[in-house]
């Protein structure tokens, strides 16, 4: 088995979409509704994230997402890239005692994506 997505609910479709593909390099795949929840596939490369929206779902509660890590060929070079695009890393980068390189930023709903390294 490997990975076919990660899907995360958003407040906010378009701003959710909008930060992912100026930030990260992310393309939209597909959109689509599926009941009450407005569905945004993206991709890059073989990285797939859904976004789900569904309408007045903000209602204060904390949503359910531990975190998106991301592998990089080069950390210091995507860092660079995210933070001339804007974002700052809220952790790291660290060289953890594995040898791998870590760093984390925030989405726009306190998601944390990380960067890693191996």
């Amino acid at each position: 088995m490997r990975l076919h997505h990660i899907g995360m609910n958003v407040k906010d479709l378009e701003r959710s979409k909008e930060f992912y593909q100026s930030h990260f390099g992310f393309e939209k795949e597909m959109v689509f509704k599926w009941g009450s929840e407005n569905i945004l596939f993206l991709k890059k490369g073989d990285c797939r994230l859904e976004l789900i929206e569904e309408p007045g779902e903000d209602d204060g509660m904390k949503r359910t997402f531990l975190h998106l890590a991301l592998a990089a060929d080069d950390l210091e070079k995507e860092v660079e890239f995210v933070k001339y695009k804007g974002l700052l890393p809220v952790e790291g980068p660290l060289l953890l005692e594995n040898g791998w390189k870590v760093a984390f930023f925030l989405g726009p709903d306190g998601e944390i994506i990380e960067f890693i390294e191996e």
